[in-house]
């Protein structure tokens, strides 16, 4: 039942599911803030968490196109950061909480992890031998 194969799924949709953290919903605010950058910011992180969502079903079934699909989900996520800094920036906290720096460097260095596993040979090989 737990598997390497099921684990690296249940971890790229779990991963996914963690870029709602960057949404309006999760700024801290009774009412969540609104703009350009917090619209685009949750449209991304929808985006992202499907991605990974996806990516990770294909690693369930064994399709071999789970490490395309993982990349462009990581590279989107990585994109959500950047109207995520600008619409936290604007709010009273902007990027001095400890949590939204966690939140920040924890989806930076993730989605980086997923594309070095994808893209560098040695760590793709020991991912996909062991699926």
């Amino acid at each position: 039942m737990w598997s390497f194969k099921n684990l690296v799924a249940l971890g790229l949709f779990l991963f996914g599911t963690t870029f709602l953290w960057m949404t309006p919903a999760f700024a801290g605010k009774a009412s969540p803030p609104k703009g350009t950058a917090w619209t685009l910011a949750n449209i991304l992180a929808l985006v992202t968490l499907a991605g990974f969502a996806i990516a990770g079903w294909a690693v369930f079934k064994g399709y071999s196109w789970w490490g395309p699909t993982a990349i462009v989900s990581a590279v989107v996520g990585l994109a959500t950061v950047i109207p995520f800094i600008v619409g936290q920036h604007r709010l009273d906290v902007g990027l001095s909480d400890p949590g939204v720096q966690i939140n920040l460097w924890m989806h930076i260095v993730g989605s980086a992890v997923v594309i070095a596993i994808v893209l560098i040979p040695a760590a793709n090989d020991w991912v996909t031998k062991r699926l």
